[in-house]
């Protein structure tokens, strides 16, 4: 994996463990950490992230963007693990090949069974697509959890 070193003095890292395959295949993803002790993550979009119209496809910023959201709603659940029910995505604006997209994940709120996470992508001082969350959380057994 080649890095960008503009993003990486922005204060990200390659997240060198992403969760699927297919975050290697589209990446690569950055994260930073924040004071607060959440993160923040971009990636730049590339030729290989565009639609025929040269702009970022909604298929790559919506993978990306459930990524992002995925780690907040780890982290939410104390790293145990938790799959999408449902995300809702709004696009504002485009992505332009080489705009940096940026994201801070919010925790909006967690209940016994969902976890609710918010995120604004951002790139160009603009907020190109909106998401709102949802995840289930997955208890395991105690069989499955000494795995």
């Amino acid at each position: 994996m080649q890095t960008d070193p503009d993003i990486i003095a922005l204060g990200y890292e390659p997240d060198l463990n992403p969760v699927d395959p297919y975050e290697v295949l589209i990446g690569p993803f950055y994260a930073r950490p924040e004071p607060e002790g959440d993160y923040s993550y971009a990636f730049r979009v590339g030729e290989q992230h565009t639609n025929v119209n040269e702009i970022a496809h909604g298929g790559m910023l919506m993978s990306f963007a459930d990524s992002v959201v995925a780690n907040a709603a780890f982290a939410a659940n104390d790293g145990m693990p938790a799959v999408t029910l449902s995300m809702n995505t709004t696009f504002l604006a485009p992505g332009r090949i080489g705009d940096l997209v940026e994201c801070r994940p919010r925790l909006v709120r967690k209940t016994r069974e969902i976890i609710f996470v918010d995120a604004d992508f951002q790139a160009r001082g603009e907020i190109l697509l909106t998401v709102k969350s949802l995840w289930k959380v997955i208890r395991l057994r105690k069989a499955q959890a000494a795995v």
